[in-house]
């Protein structure tokens, strides 16, 4: 906890520097250069079969939607940006049973927060090189469910995440280079990571008449009866935020978040990565098509034996409009 509370100390501190900067300009407002910009989206995807179709017959009812917002501010050497990402979807289908009665199972295929907050300050030489403290969030939104086969062929589920459990809070100060408007590299030298399980019922919810006692033992990295893990290190981060073509119909996005600790020779997850990636091309001035893509590296989220990579992807024609 003393690791932590020094992170968060330094990282308010950083954040302090940079709104005492705000209010001795705020004399020259006229100075302080905004930039805002949201969008949302949804998109959705039916498909179905003839009920003799020889492949097997399935009928699948997908959408997402996705809300994305940016806000920049820079004032003289100073500037604070703010990134929020949105992106909720699930996928519905009819399957039939043992007894060949049909029903619909929906599951959740997308389901994520993404929030990142940084104030930096820029050196005089090199000029797109600055010092920088930042806050990156990660959670989701709805429940999350692991799916079995019930004895009559339904599924059945039982609970495994919920909101901020699993969430990661990380704090970090260090160095920030951006020798593009579109491009940008950060290197955190002094980084926490914060691995949340607020929802104590996950250690249970597999088989509720657990006694504590034969509960889960560790979830996420957090050990039962606790709903944090801390973890001091570095990370990195890089990303690109670009439009291109005619009339900038393209745009491609990439954020790259990564963590190693100190102790990484002796960490179970010595460099836990996150990629997002998006592509869109407008095929009206609503209608695009997209594509995204989360991809997770952690140790701590999967079972010993299985592959650490986790990913999650949309891919879809649908509606888009920026504020």
């Amino acid at each position: 906890m003393k690791h932590t509370l020094l992170m968060g100390i330094l990282t308010y501190l950083g954040t302090s520097q940079a709104q005492n900067a705000l209010k001795s300009d705020s004399i020259a407002k006229e100075t302080i250069i905004w930039t805002k910009s949201s969008e949302f989206g949804l998109n959705a995807a039916l498909s179905g079969t003839s009920p003799n179709w020889s492949g097997g017959v399935a009928n699948n009812l997908s959408g997402n939607f996705f809300f994305n917002a940016l806000v920049k501010a820079d004032w003289g050497r100073t500037n604070w940006d703010n990134v929020l990402k949105v992106n909720i979807g699930a996928i519905s289908s009819i399957l039939e049973d043992n007894n060949e009665s049909k029903y619909r199972s929906t599951k959740k295929n997308i389901d994520n927060i993404f929030f990142d907050s940084k104030s930096g300050f820029k050196f005089r030489n090199p000029k797109w090189l600055s010092a920088f403290a930042s806050i990156n969030i990660q959670t989701q939104v709805l429940d999350g469910n692991s799916y079995l086969k019930s004895s009559n062929g339904r599924d059945s589920s039982f609970k495994t995440s919920s909101f901020m459990s699993q969430g990661v809070t990380m704090p970090s100060v260090g160095f920030e280079a951006k020798p593009k408007k579109w491009a940008f590299v950060r290197i955190g030298l002094g980084a926490a990571k914060q691995t949340w399980v607020l929802n104590q019922n996950l250690y249970f919810d597999g088989n509720p008449n657990l006694k504590y006692e034969n509960a889960v033992e560790t979830l996420y990295g957090v050990k039962k009866g606790g709903i944090l893990r801390n973890e001091l290190g570095f990370n990195i981060q890089f990303g690109i935020d670009r439009s291109f073509g005619p009339k900038d119909i393209y745009n491609l996005k990439m954020n790259y978040l990564g963590f190693s600790p100190y102790g990484f020779s002796k960490s179970n997850s010595p460099l836990d990565s996150r990629i997002d990636f998006g592509f869109s091309a407008k095929i009206g001035k609503y209608v695009n098509l997209n594509y995204t893509l989360i991809s997770v590296f952690d140790k701590d989220l999967s079972p010993a034996g299985q592959n650490a990579w986790q990913n999650s992807w949309i891919l879809g024609v649908g509606f888009l409009y920026k504020l």
